[in-house]
């Protein structure tokens, strides 16, 4: 099979599933019990926060881990919004977590708010100055779209609102940055930042959360007391611990292999860029050098994925937490004709891939576009 869809999930490292084996399997034991064998997974569950701690510049008390990057999402709205009401501001295309938890904010008596973006899905930095104003009181922009790949000015767009009102909360998702591009949230001075274990070659069901100890989180889940009492569930160490594991092979060489990836999406980009009525959503120059997206004029995208399949490759049609519904907010967002909305589809790689399978499944995305403009007609 030749997998292009990494932005949705990736493969699992072997090291990663030999460190889930070991806690799952043999040192099994809950580290929140009495008895001196819990001190194993306790120890385990320390040495994963310190060294996620030490990756992202923060301190160890600042993180928690959850059970995905949606629960992180959702997470920093529940523990950092303290007030019974006021505006969220929220970019036009973040990720369904966001969106949704705003959507539902917004039901519970909060102002809501969209910041533009440009053709790429980039923040427009004048809109979301003019929308910050002194009643916002939680921010949420993604650090990296992952739809288009664009990144943001996030350490741009936090001063921006600090300085309009200092007592703003900012939040981050950074679940398409994290392994991808250097991130280091000393620098960003976010308030609140998430990460996924899955998008890292880490195991499923596995994240993270950065809130800034002056926020004073409020508990999210009420149980036992783990996590600081913010998060209470028996630990996921066998999870927690291989996402250590993929932190400690993936981070050290996130700018070693940026230039790889970056020639790579160029490579692609020339080759997408000679298909009829093709727009190409990513902006080369500003962007996760992973991901690909572009729109096709009257293509279902749907049809291209399917026929695709059929010959064991794999691509998606944008984010796969929201691609089932069918939705056109994304595209609607970055303002495209509605004759492309339906042809909206997402090419995301990694270290894994090789110009070959690359090459061939760029020939058979051209024959199935084919397939399917023969099919519409």
């Amino acid at each position: 099979m030749i997998y292009l869809d990494n932005a949705a999930t990736t493969r699992m490292y072997k090291e990663c599933m030999d460190v889930y084996e070991k806690y799952a399997c043999e040192l099994y034991y809950n580290p929140s019990a009495l008895y001196s064998q819990s001190m194993i997974g306790g120890e385990a569950l320390k040495q994963a926060r310190l060294n996620l701690a030490k990756k992202l510049s923060v301190n160890p008390q600042e993180i928690y881990f959850t059970a995905s990057g949606s629960e992180g999402d959702n997470m920093a709205f529940i523990s950092s919004i303290k007030q019974k009401k006021g505006k969220i501001l929220i970019s036009s295309v973040e990720h369904a977590a966001v969106y949704n938890m705003a959507c539902h904010m917004k039901e519970q008596g909060f102002d809501l708010d969209f910041v533009d973006v440009d053709a790429y899905g980039r923040v427009i930095l004048a809109d979301f100055r003019a929308k910050m104003t002194k009643d916002v009181i939680f921010c949420s922009i993604m650090h990296v779209c992952n739809e288009t790949g664009a990144i943001n000015p996030i350490r741009e767009l936090c001063q921006i609102a600090k300085e309009i009102n200092p007592r703003c909360i900012f939040h981050s998702d950074g679940v398409q940055a994290f392994g991808k591009i250097p991130v280091n949230l000393k620098n960003l001075g976010v308030d609140v930042y998430t990460i996924s274990s899955h998008k890292i070659h880490g195991p499923k069901g596995v994240g993270a959360i950065y809130i800034k100890e002056s926020v004073h989180p409020k508990t999210f889940i009420y149980g036992g007391g783990q996590e600081n009492n913010i998060r209470s569930a028996t630990e996921n160490v066998p999870g927690i611990a291989a996402f250590s594991k993929a932190i400690d092979m993936k981070i050290p060489s996130v700018l070693d292999e940026m230039q790889g990836a970056k020639e790579k999406q160029k490579y692609i980009m020339d080759y997408i860029s000679k298909f009829d009525d093709c727009i190409i959503n990513t902006n080369i120059e500003n962007s996760s050098p992973y991901i690909v997206s572009f729109s096709l004029k009257n293509v279902r995208g749907e049809g291209v994925v399917h026929t695709l399949e059929a010959k064991d490759i794999i691509i998606g049609t944008g984010s796969a937490c929201s691609a089932k519904k069918g939705l056109k907010r994304i595209p609607q967002a970055l303002n495209l004709d509605p004759a492309y909305h339906n042809g909206m589809l997402r090419i995301s790689f990694d270290t894994f891939d090789s110009y070959q399978d690359i090459d061939t499944a760029l020939d058979e995305l051209a024959k199935a576009i084919i397939i399917e403009r023969n099919l519409q007609k």
